[in-house]
Formats: C-alpha cells, sequence, structure tokens
C-alpha cells in the first residue's frame, strides 16, 4: 500500500479514539459514537481513494490504517466492508483489502449506467431551465478552461467537472438520483484519472463541456440530453484501450 502514514489525516481522537465500546446504561450513546468513528474511517478512506492518493491495487492493511487514524480495527474493518459495497475496494483471498482494479467490464457497465441516469436528471432538470444556474456553469467551464493548462493538477480539474456536471443535474430536485449518481461518480473516478492523462483529447473534452452550456443557455432539452450522450460516446471510444491497458497491471504488493 501507498505510504498512508504521511498522508497527514488528523486522527479521529474527538470521534472517540479507539472506538472502543462499553456496555452499561451509556451503550447507546456508545453504539452511536462507534457509528460515528466508523462513519469518518470511511470518509476518509474514499476521500483517499478517490483523490488518486490510493491507487487501484493498493493493500488497505487494518492495522496501518488503524495506526494512521487513531482507532481499533474494529471500525477499519467495518469501514472497508462498506467501501467494498460501494465497489471501490475488493478482498481476496491471502491478501486482504485492496483498493479495487480497473476493469473494462466494470467501466462499461459504470458508464452505462451514468449515462442512462444523466440523461433522466437532465431531462427533469429541463422541464425548468430556471433551475440551471447559468452564471455558475459559466465560471465553472471558464475555471475548467483554464485548469486543463496546468495538467498535472489532475483532482483539482476533475473535482471542478464533477461540479460543472452537477450544477445540471441537481436542477432535476431528484435527490434519491443525485445519491445514485454521486456514488457512480465516486466509483467511476479512477477511470476518470487515467481518461484525463490523455492530452490529445482536451480540445474534444472542453467542446464536449461547452455543448451542455450552449444547451442549457439554449434551453434545448434534446441538445442537452444528445449533448450527454456525446461525452459518454466519446469517453468509450477514448478511454476503452487506456482502462484495458491499465487492467491487471500492478502486481499484488
Amino acid at each position: 500500500m501507498g505510504q498512508i502514514s504521511n498522508i497527514g489525516y488528523r486522527k479521529m481522537r474527538s470521534h472517540g479514539g479507539g472506538g472502543a465500546m462499553t456496555a452499561g446504561p451509556d451503550s447507546s450513546s456508545s453504539t452511536i459514537q462507534f457509528g460515528l468513528v466508523q462513519e469518518a474511517v470511511v470518509d476518509r478512506i474514499r476521500d483517499l481513494i478517490v483523490s488518486g492518493q490510493l491507487q487501484p491495487g493498493d493493500r488497505l492493511r487494518q492495522d496501518e490504517l488503524a495506526e494512521t487514524f487513531g482507532v481499533s480495527t474494529m471500525p477499519i474493518r467495518e469501514a472497508l466492508r462498506q467501501l467494498q459495497a460501494e465497489g471501490l475496494v475488493s478482498f481476496q483471498p491471502r491478501r486482504g483489502a485492496a483498493v479495487a482494479s480497473l476493469s473494462v467490464s466494470d467501466y462499461q457497465e459504470i458508464y452505462r449506467i451514468r449515462e442512462a441516469l444523466e440523461t433522466l436528471a437532465c431531462r427533469w432538470a429541463a422541464e425548468d431551465f430556471d433551475r440551471v444556474p447559468m452564471d455558475k456553469l459559466r465560471r465553472l467551464l471558464a475555471e475548467i478552461e483554464e485548469a486543463e493548462a496546468h495538467p498535472e493538477d489532475v483532482h483539482p480539474r476533475m473535482q471542478l467537472v464533477r461540479e460543472f456536471f452537477f450544477t445540471v443535474f441537481e436542477a432535476s430536485e431528484k435527490e434519491h438520483l443525485m445519491r445514485i449518481l454521486s456514488s457512480l461518480w465516486d466509483l467511476s473516478q479512477q477511470y476518470r484519472r487515467y481518461f484525463s492523462s490523455i492530452p490529445q483529447i482536451v480540445p474534444q473534452r472542453l467542446n464536449n463541456y461547452r455543448r451542455v452550456l450552449g444547451a442549457c443557455e439554449a434551453r434545448d432539452s434534446e441538445e442537452l440530453v444528445e449533448a450527454i450522450r456525446a461525452i459518454h460516446d466519446f469517453g468509450r471510444s477514448a478511454a476503452v484501450e487506456l482502462v484495458r491497458a491499465q487492467e491487471g497491471k500492478r502486481p499484488p504488493a
């Protein structure tokens, strides 16, 4: 696993130290305290994976994580199980937990689901384009264009892109859909990072974003849906070979 102990996350003493639970009159509050510790651990590990500080295939050793976060191994173990359910962590015989590796089949499945749900979100958003904050979209696109001039800063640029699209999706005002889409974007973050590493596709990528903004400004629901579909078509054609090249590339640690 990468040098997680050097990442600099604060230990979670304020959430209950080692997460120990005691029986007795305060057992209900101890249960709540343990839940807070586990939730905090899940958030921290997820952030490390989504931000790329932990890479596909990196080992996730429970004792090292427990020491880094200042908790017992119990909330670490439960957190890893939750992240496994989210698709970010995998468990392998004799290796234990590791950051989930990239695969072409997973990529295709995740992005096809994303395309279906994102076009649905856009159709709902297009029912009232007044809900789409155009000034915010324009500002975010300008920041994305500026960020493309600094290709080494991958994560900040990816965050801007995510905010740009969710500014449109959230105009659908569908909370359940937003939760599902947010989870899918977390799952696809590793693929997006590799996709972002292809410098020759930057012009087309920016044109795709401009097309989304243009559709919103024109209040054209069909063009907005087609723009989202075009982005996914472009991603499939440009990224599948890159993902295939990375699939299984990292040896067991």
